[in-house]
């Protein structure tokens, strides 16, 4: 049911008894009661109840007594090693480094200097190590003794790898188990300018923290090699592995790589860049790499035999044909997944982008963001799947930002296709991605990139006690997402993947908050579309969302199906969003698993204190019965709505199918429709003063960084 609001009113100098008969025939829509004095009253269901005489005043909490503590940056007697900047490396106002720092080389395959491309990995890497090395020397055995006491006493109560596995992560929070040092600081040369550091992939050990400083960038090498180092594949810088088989972002190390962490971060107020912008190199000249003209320079095939295929040779990484003289510059990261996904595989139903992630975890206890800026990612920023202890607090996520479009051609460094980078044209670039792991797990401690604590450490795979505190995030995809792809929980348990109430530290007041953030751009606080393994218990409150293409969304397909439940919005100021609550359970058309369909379920979802305002879309749709020739039960959206309310209820589209709404104080245009099979409970009116439900006066601030393309305002 798409439907727009229009109320029957009387015309000025109408009589009582002509308005009335004007509301007897404009009766045939619910909202027009409001007009004809139906907006109140114990006995009108659709009555409205403010909550105070001064609403809740959206993005001007400081200090909320429901979150644990601030997370704090190191001291200066709690570093393990400082490294300084290289005189070479220094930013340009707009954030981005200049062509010299690192420049492509001119000419038919030849290969770039590595010294020059990628000069701080080695550096960098060695002081992660050795305080890794140092930290783990310090606690590891007294991590490791918590943590098979808890084991022996889980297993003699049978509990298992049911709610927890070994020592929880409020018990390894405590500072008995954090070393005396723990920190690797990247500084500003304290002689020169310098201010970046240029990395490959790093490997982020237990109980560090990498702490990037003020005014530092640590930028990712554009050398396409140090994310796909193995000869034999997988290969990275694609869209395509074969004439069939589609790219994916985990035939790339990511920037940063954590797996079997305890009480790991990373913090400070400089940035981390991955340039997604930037063209490709390599250093290795055979390497594949893809040409904006759509040709290659290799294929894989001759690259693992250290060979060079003849030009006319068909690609096999996505481009046309070899042409090894090709003076078409290579394609950047953004290019790639532009190609992949909106070209390719639009047109094949293979493609995607092999582009790596700025930072993959796998498996924590305690991993902390704060105040860090993460820039133009390569794909999705952040991916921590089975963390007990997820807190993101104070981070600024921004894709694009003015860096990309540093071009020296002074073109505005486009898509191959030639459209100027935008948010909408960086594909795949999500924010946050944090879901649970696919099993529990007992594997040893990463103490650095090639060594391991003495003992295993139990990970139950949940994902649990999650926190995201006033950040700031703009990007291409989505802005926090919850996924909920894997099930840890033993077969038969009914346990979902993803539950807030799960072993909630006394710290806080819920398990999974989202709280006090600012979203600009992007596809909004998301569940899904992984949602099979079941999401619940979530508490979304006073957030703002200024200019996204999505606010509020949960979105799931019967090829993953899973149920959604108990999830809390309050508080919510949103504007000039496309679609500003968009929930459906036919997020895409992907092909049904081998056993058949697997229904989306969300239910007992809450909205209460939303404001929107401007032209918008509303999407609320359950699932229909008997869908697609199968036979399954319908799974309504059942929905409680308090208080949501439009500055603009006669532009508002809306769109609802198989839904049971409960309506208490809403402008918005929801009716009861047999033929859609919608429900509702109360009655939608316009007597609502959207000015007494939630203040939006200081909901939305421009972005705060100096490298925003939008700049700044008042």
């Amino acid at each position: 049911m798409k439907t727009s609001m229009t109320l029957a009113t009387p015309k000025s100098g109408q009589s009582r008894s002509a308005s009335a008969l004007l509301c007897t025939v404009a009766g045939l829509s619910l909202l027009a009661l409001a007009a004809c004095g139906g907006g109140g009253g114990a006995s009108n269901p659709g009555a409205v109840s403010y909550e105070s005489a001064k609403p809740f005043q959206v993005g001007t909490t400081s200090f909320d007594p429901d979150l644990p503590p601030e997370p704090s940056l190191p001291s200066d007697a709690q570093v393990c090693a400082t490294l300084e900047a290289s005189n070479t490396l220094v930013k340009r106002p707009d954030g981005a480094l200049p062509p010299e720092a690192d420049p492509s080389v001119a000419g038919v395959g030849v290969a770039a200097d590595p010294a020059k491309v990628n000069p701080d990995q080695a550096r960098i890497q060695a002081a992660l190590d050795a305080c890794g090395a140092a930290v783990d020397a310090e606690v590891g055995a007294k991590i490791a003794a918590a943590d098979a006491a808890a084991t022996a006493a889980q297993k003699a109560a049978n509990l298992a790898n049911v709610n927890i596995a070994g020592a929880t992560g409020e018990e390894l929070a405590k500072p008995e188990y954090r070393a005396s040092k723990f920190a690797v600081r990247l500084v500003t040369n304290k002689s020169g300018p310098g201010n970046g550091f240029i990395s490959g992939p790093l490997t982020l050990p237990s109980g560090v923290t990498l702490w990037i400083d003020k005014g530092v960038t640590l930028f990712a090498t554009r050398d396409v090699t140090r994310f796909s180092p193995v000869k034999a594949g997988p290969y990275c810088g694609n869209t395509a592995v074969s004439a069939s088989k589609a790219g994916s972002s985990g035939n790339c190390s990511a920037l940063i790589n954590g797996n079997n962490l305890v009480n790991s971060a990373v913090v400070g107020d400089g940035s981390i860049d991955s340039r997604a912008y930037a063209e490709i190199v390599t250093t290795n000249k055979l390497y594949p790499l893809m040409k904006v003209d759509m040709t290659c320079s290799n294929t894989y095939v001759s690259y693992a035999k250290d060979q060079q295929a003849a030009d006319g040779t068909s690609c096999d990484n996505g481009g046309t044909f070899v042409d090894s003289k090709s003076s078409a510059r290579n394609m950047t990261w953004w290019d790639l997944a532009y190609l992949g996904n909106m070209v390719q595989n639009g047109t094949t139903g293979y493609g995607s982008q092999s582009n790596f992630r700025m930072m993959v975890f796998n498996y924590a206890k305690n991993l902390t963001l704060y105040r860090v800026t993460l820039n133009n990612s390569a794909n999705f920023h952040v991916v921590p799947a089975g963390v007990d202890g997820f807190t993101v607090w104070g981070v600024k996520v921004q894709t694009p930002s003015q860096a990309a479009f540093a071009n020296p051609a002074g073109n505005g460094n486009p898509l191959y296709t030639g459209a100027t980078f935008d948010e909408d044209n960086v594909k795949n670039t999500d924010a946050f991605d944090p879901g649970s792991a696919s099993k529990p797990t007992a594997g040893k401690l990463s103490t650095g990139s090639a060594t391991t604590s003495a003992a295993n450490i139990s990970f139950d795979g949940y994902l649990k006690n999650v926190v995201f505190a006033y950040n700031f995030i703009s990007t291409g995809d989505d802005d926090i997402v919850l996924k909920g792809s894997n099930n840890p929980s033993p077969a038969g348990s009914g346990l979902p993947g993803i539950d807030g109430n799960r072993d909630v530290r006394k710290d806080r007041k819920y398990g999974i908050m989202i709280a006090h953030n600012h979203i600009y751009w992007g596809h909004g606080i998301s569940i899904g579309s992984e949602t099979n393994a079941g999401v619940k218990n979530v508490y979304v409150y006073d957030n703002s969302f200024d200019g996204s293409e999505e606010g509020l969304r949960i979105k799931s397909d019967y090829a993953r199906g899973g149920e959604v439940s108990n999830v809390y919005y309050n508080n919510i100021c949103i504007r000039k969003t496309i679609n500003a609550l968009l929930f459906t359970p036919y997020y895409s058309t992907k092909a049904l698993p081998a056993g058949g369909p697997l229904i989306p379920n969300f239910h007992d979802i809450y909205l209460s204190n939303v404001s929107i305002q401007g032209k918008t879309n509303v999407k609320l749709m359950g699932f229909q019965a008997n869908t697609g020739g199968y036979t399954n039960p319908q799974y309504p959206l059942v929905m409680t709505m308090t208080n949501v309310v439009t500055d603009t209820p006669n532009g508002m589209d809306l769109i609802s199918s198989d839904a049971n709404l409960t309506l208490s104080g809403v402008n918005l245009p929801i009716l009861p429709d047999a033929a859609r099979r919608i429900t509702v409970n109360g009655m939608a009116t316009q007597a609502v003063d959207p000015s007494k439900i939630v203040d939006c006066s200081r909901a939305y601030v421009d972005f705060p960084s100096l490298t925003s393309p939008n700049g700044t305002g008042w």
